[in-house]
């Protein structure tokens, strides 16, 4: 039974009557910690979740070469690129025979990677992801990751291509953000239709939040691209 479970019906686009998806896209060239943030109206402490696609062109993303999704919070901004990530670190960070870029991750510096995720210039990606609190945990200690995943598994929640797990340390958000590191000059990266969703109260594993529909209807994020 899902139960103090409301999902957040809130829009952050200006002018907006609804919380319907808003196109928008956010292009990145250089390094920041703080290449892109939004600070939403109220903290959340529930499950998460993330979609959004992007692609690249110019320069090949090579070793190290970092673009992530991030939560943290305001009150830290110089710290709060290293909660929760989502996104890619090409060629597992370090190179050598590892082509694996995308990444998830509760918190540190590496992966871990998803498997067969060489990225390819031109080559539009869709990130879906779920962050959420398990087993209990007071604070965000679960990351799954799909990578083009189809209707059937968004709806579910089902089939991850990654999952990752530890202690984030994060107990609520107040903030997302981008950062980018390492990219090449003459690398453009475009994120497009960036939603982020969440439930307002502590929820139940995925699989039951499936039940609801999922309807990625939350925070539709408009563009506030900080460069440099």
């Amino acid at each position: 039974m899902i139960r103090n479970i409301a999902l957040l019906a809130l829009s952050l686009t200006a002018g907006a009557a609804s919380a319907a998806t808003i196109p928008a896209t956010l292009t990145f060239k250089s390094d920041s910690n703080t290449a892109y943030t939004n600070v939403l109206p109220a903290a959340q402490s529930g499950s998460v979740l993330i979609d959004f696609n992007f692609t690249y062109t110019g320069a090949t993303v090579d070793n190290n070469d970092f673009l992530a999704l991030w939560f943290g919070n305001s009150n830290n901004m110089a710290q709060a690129y290293k909660g929760p990530n989502v996104g890619f670190k090409a060629n597992c960070g370090t190179g050598g025979s590892c082509t694996n870029d995308l990444f998830a991750r509760l918190g540190g510096e590496s992966g871990p990677f998803m498997n067969n995720s060489n990225l390819v210039a031109g080559t539009t990606y869709n990130i879906f992801a779920n962050l959420y609190k398990a087993a209990g945990s007071t604070t965000y200690n679960r990351f799954d990751m799909w990578l083009n995943a189809t209707a059937a598994e968004k709806a579910s929640l089902t089939g991850a291509d990654l999952k990752a797990t530890g202690n984030s340390n994060l107990t609520s958000f107040n903030t997302i953000g981008v950062r980018t590191l390492g990219l090449d000059k003459g690398l453009s990266v475009n994120v497009n239709n960036l939603r982020v969703s969440g439930f307002a109260a502590e929820v139940p594993e995925p699989s039951s939040v499936a039940l609801m529909g999922l309807a990625l209807a939350g925070l539709a994020f408009t563009r506030r691209n900080k460069r440099g």
